[in-house]
């Protein structure tokens, strides 16, 4: 299993902002070979909000294939040049059986 997760966060007044990458991101991953699930959870204060994108797939080289094939043709290069301020983190992991540790 290989998981990745990318946040998106920022003020609260930003929301619909945020709410409209995380369909975006979504659509991007519905029906992708290689797939196993993904959700979307949020977090928030009184004053920010986070929305991540939590996307588990069956294999690292899923998870580059889509990378490759798919995921970086759907960027326009002007992304992040305009608009609200938000922050962006991405993570990936990988599953460890216990007993090996």
């Amino acid at each position: 299993m290989y998981i990745s997760q990318v946040t998106f966060e920022s003020a609260k007044t930003n929301e619909e902002t945020l709410k409209g990458i995380m369909k975006k991101k979504a659509a991007a991953t519905a029906n992708v070979a290689g797939l196993a699930s993904s959700e979307i959870w949020v977090s928030e204060t009184p004053e920010r909000v986070g929305y991540t994108h939590v996307i588990k797939w069956e294999s690292r080289e899923r998870f580059k294939a889509w990378m490759r094939d798919v995921h970086s043709k759907e960027h326009d290069p002007k992304d992040g040049r305009s608009g609200p301020p938000i922050a962006k983190t991405a993570c990936q992991y990988e599953g460890v059986d216990a007993a090996s540790l």
